[in-house]
C-alpha cells in the first residue's frame, strides 16, 4: 500500500510539472523519427524530426494542449493576484477601526522600521 501511494505521488507530481506532455511529445518525436527514417533516410529523417518544420498530429496537439493549459494557468493565476492584493489591504485595517464611532483610516502601505538593529545582538541566556 505504501508503494501504490509513493508511486501514486510520483506520477501527481510529474503531471503537474507536465510531464504527460513530455510523454506525448516523445511518442510524437519517436513516431516521426521511424517514418521519416524509413522515407528518406537516418540522417534525414533525424533533422526532420527534429527542425520543427514538419510536425505530425499528435505534434499539433501537443502544442495547442500546452497554450490553452497555459492560458488558463495565467487567468486563474491573476484573478488569484487581485484577489490576494485586496485581501492584503483588508488585513491592514483593524477591527477597531470599522466601528462607528471611529473614521476609516486608509493605510497604503505597511511601516517600515527605522531603528537600528542591537549592537551587540542580545545573547540567549543558557
Amino acid at each position: 500500500m505504501k508503494r501504490a501511494g509513493i508511486l501514486f505521488a510520483m506520477l501527481a507530481a510529474c503531471h503537474l510539472a507536465g510531464g504527460h506532455w513530455l510523454l506525448w511529445q516523445g511518442a510524437a518525436w519517436a513516431s516521426m523519427l521511424v517514418r521519416y527514417s524509413q522515407s528518406y533516410g537516418m540522417e534525414t529523417g533525424l533533422f526532420m524530426t527534429f527542425d520543427g518544420k514538419h510536425p505530425c498530429q499528435i505534434c499539433k496537439r501537443v502544442v495547442k494542449g500546452k497554450n490553452k493549459e497555459e492560458h488558463s494557468s495565467r487567468s486563474e493565476r491573476s484573478q488569484e493576484e487581485i484577489g490576494l492584493y485586496f485581501l492584503a489591504y483588508d488585513s491592514l485595517l483593524s477591527p477597531l477601526l470599522l466601528s462607528a464611532e471611529r473614521p476609516v483610516i486608509w493605510r497604503p502601505h505597511l511601516s517600515i522600521r527605522t531603528d537600528r538593529p542591537l549592537s551587540p545582538p542580545p545573547r540567549t541566556v543558557a
